[in-house]
């Protein structure tokens, strides 16, 4: 005689005591480790002393506003946008990171 059969093999009632038994079982949830954030500007390989040239695009009243900057103050151009873009960067940072 042949070992199939028409449906599959029942569960026995130790099984599902044993199932039933575990879902009364606490299992304690460990909560992840909060790692430390690292930023793009923390990497090893970012040097201070290597400047990247970003071009800024500004309305012609503004740009003929910082030409009259630079020619009364001590400051180029370039010195003045540096100088303001970095301090608002290092704000706007700040408030991120928080």
């Amino acid at each position: 005689m042949s070992n199939l059969k028409s449906r599959p093999p029942g569960k026995t009632k130790q099984d599902l005591d044993a199932f039933l038994g575990g879902a009364e079982e606490r299992v304690e949830i460990k909560k992840p480790q909060k790692q430390k954030v690292s930023y793009p500007w923390e990497e090893a390989g970012v040097r201070d002393d290597v400047i990247k040239v970003y071009n800024l695009r500004l309305p012609e009243p503004y740009l003929l506003k910082l030409k009259y900057i630079a020619e009364h103050t001590p400051d180029s151009m370039q010195t003045f946008c540096l100088n303001v873009v970095e301090e608002a960067i290092d704000k706007k940072i700040k408030e991120l990171t928080k």
